[in-house]
């Protein structure tokens, strides 16, 4: 007795690999998208916690963009409004999921994704608003962060001029 598959039954199975890769492959092209938008809300939420972090602890923070894949959040314990200075320098903040310093590597969960944005220095004061961080000290200003990711559109996150509100 011979054992094996007829060519009825080969057909089939090739028809029905088939049905599932034409059901398949569409859902696998969204995935730069997918990437870019899950990128954009942790970028957001950072910038969030800078400011939430500077409202809670009255100490002025600060995110910075160090290039194009890697940001850092930072606090100032002894910030003289006066002069516009940081007394005690300029410290990490900690990250809250992994308790240690605040600085952020995009390619590490979302390779291939950029940001740009209109400042290098966004810092927040106690009540939360945003300021150029190049020294200005009484003019509150708007941020605005372009998240990149090859063959998608790019997508913008928005920092307020005076309330600091964060939307994308």
């Amino acid at each position: 007795m011979q054992r094996g598959f007829t060519l009825i039954e080969l057909v089939m199975i090739l028809m029905l690999i088939a049905i599932l890769a034409a059901v398949a492959i569409p859902r696998f092209s969204g995935y730069g998208a997918i990437k870019q938008g899950n990128a954009v809300v942790k970028i957001a939420s950072d910038i969030r916690y800078a400011q939430n972090r500077a409202t809670t602890t009255q100490q002025r923070s600060r995110l910075s963009s160090v290039d194009a894949t890697n940001y850092e959040v930072y606090f100032c314990a002894s910030y003289t409004q006066a002069t516009c200075t940081c007394a005690s320098g300029w410290s990490f903040a900690t990250d809250p999921y992994t308790r240690g310093i605040f600085q952020v590597n995009l390619n590490t969960d979302y390779s291939g994704v950029t940001i740009a944005s209109t400042v290098s220095l966004l810092e927040f004061d106690s009540l939360g608003r945003p300021y150029d961080g190049g020294g200005s000290c009484t003019a509150s200003a708007g941020a605005t962060v372009t998240v990149t990711y090859s063959g998608e559109t790019d997508r913008t996150i928005s920092i307020q001029t005076q309330t600091g509100m964060v939307s994308y």
